[in-house]
């Protein structure tokens, strides 16, 4: 056999690029609970965006395609590796290419996304591993069993010995985060898990938004953590930088299109949602005239009351502070709301006239630990939610339910449902990036199981 450095030197690129699309594949196919590329199609960027789009709501499109990715991954990474019909299965790996590139496309076609790599102004890392298939359509294989097909084996081996390896360790039990060939971008190896967007809506002062709304008192830094003093300043600093925006486009993916949150950070989360053609409803938590008019001026389609202002006003009973302040919120043309930790102060501001177009209200379960010790923690502000479900169907109002988690300590599956369940009109819950995906699973499962329970009776 006469080896030259030319062959030696394809056949290591072919075998690479054929490793790559065959662990794909495989990792496709090893998902327990399956893999789609919905979530891929549904964040589609650029001029082409729509036609994606528009396939992401074709169930039966979908279906195909995941299949066709799925096996064409290991077809394509077998015929790589082994030299059988490489030229052909590089072809066909170059059009895979070609429609992740033109799905999710880099600067200029599509806006720059915070934190990504492999993306460099027109070229990106799919670009750059067609031009590796490119190089193998034009270099005729080896010929000969020994020359193109046992070294292919040999790799085969070791790749298989890795694969098992790893199946045996757990790595393909419960996924966090995924290196694909069709993720290009860090926020989309998450967002591979997704099932689907959250669908549920509400309207809210005139405005129509998703019954699931973020919260922002994490990422004000307000952890409510009881005897752990260190969390908010964690909690801001993680929140920070590119993590702020990640999560926007993370809710944006999943269907999650309002936040209730501190009007300074209403530009950078507006950025973030547009960066994926998203549009974010913000709802402004706001103690100033001035916070009031930074959330007008930015956009924002509501301001309410901050909860620890309202309730101080109304425990203090001044009518007359309370009533300006709700006015100055009235004043700027917003949906206006009033915020509250204590159901006690929405029924002052009843009692008082002071009426808003929707209440913004602590609301959550005491079946957790901490709300059972006689020395109450800070993470308790519903100190009855039955009595506080109860008075709020007395109300014309909507509400929207907040701190429904108690400081981390309640599920926010299981807060989610518990407001709805007790008439909350939407629910505004703290999550951190990484549990978004985690969080709408979850709710999509529950409400499935939830109709398939009702059908059956």
């Amino acid at each position: 056999m006469n080896w030259n450095c030319r062959q030696i030197a394809i056949f290591l690129v072919r075998s690479t690029i054929g490793w790559h699309f065959l662990y794909e594949g495989g990792w496709k196919l090893m998902q327990s609970d399956g893999w789609s590329c919905l979530s891929y199609l549904s964040a589609a960027q650029g001029p082409l965006a729509p036609i994606f789009k528009w396939m992401a709501t074709q169930g039966w499109l979908v279906a195909v395609g995941d299949r066709a990715v799925e096996f064409g991954l290991v077809a394509i990474g077998l015929a790589l590796i082994t030299g059988v019909m490489a030229r052909v299965a590089a072809v066909f790996g170059m059009a895979l290419m070609a429609m992740f590139y033109c799905c999710q496309p880099p600067e200029p076609f599509a806006p720059a996304m915070s934190g990504a790599d492999g993306r460099f102004f027109l070229i990106e890392r799919n670009v750059v591993e067609a031009m590796g298939l490119l190089l193998i359509v034009a270099t005729p294989c080896w010929r000969g069993w020994v020359k193109t097909l046992l070294p292919g084996v040999v790799v085969l081996v070791v790749f298989g010995g890795c694969f098992w390896r790893h199946n045996q360790a757990g790595g393909f039990k419960k996924v966090e985060a995924v290196t694909s060939a069709t993720v290009k971008v860090h926020e989309f190896t998450a967002l591979a898990a997704l099932k689907e967007p959250f669908a549920e809506k509400a309207q809210l002062g005139g405005v129509e938004m998703s019954r699931l709304a973020l919260g922002g008192d994490l990422i004000a830094g307000h952890s409510h953590a009881r005897d752990l003093i260190w969390t908010d300043e964690f909690m801001r600093r993680y929140n920070g930088g590119v993590t702020l925006g990640r999560t926007v486009r993370y809710c944006s993916f999943c269907g999650i299109d309002s936040v209730f949150a501190e009007p300074a950070y209403l530009v950078r989360m507006q950025e973030a949602a547009k960066e994926v053609g998203g549009e974010l409803k913000f709802f402004a938590n706001c103690a100033t005239a001035d916070e009031v008019a930074l959330a007008k001026a930015n956009g924002a389609k509501g301001a309410y009351t901050r909860p620890e202002v309202t309730d101080a006003l109304a425990k203090k009973g001044d009518v007359d502070g309370l009533k300006a302040l709700v006015a100055t919120f009235k004043a700027a043309g917003l949906a206006t709301g009033i915020g509250a930790e204590d159901v006690a102060t929405v029924k002052f501001c009843v009692a008082q006239g002071i009426l808003p177009d929707y209440w913004v209200l602590a609301f959550h379960s005491l079946d957790y630990p901490a709300a059972t010790l006689q020395t109450k923690c800070n993470n308790i502000w519903c100190a009855d939610p039955e009595e506080t479900a109860a008075y709020m169907k007395t109300r014309p109002e909507p509400w929207v339910a907040i701190r429904g988690l108690a400081g981390g300590a309640i599920d926010p599956v299981k807060a989610y449902r518990f407001a709805v369940a007790h008439g909350a009109t939407a629910v505004a819950i703290d999550l951190l990036d990484y549990r978004i995906v985690e969080v709408v699973n979850g709710l999509v499962k529950a409400t499935a199981d939830t109709q398939k329970k009702g059908a059956s009776k």
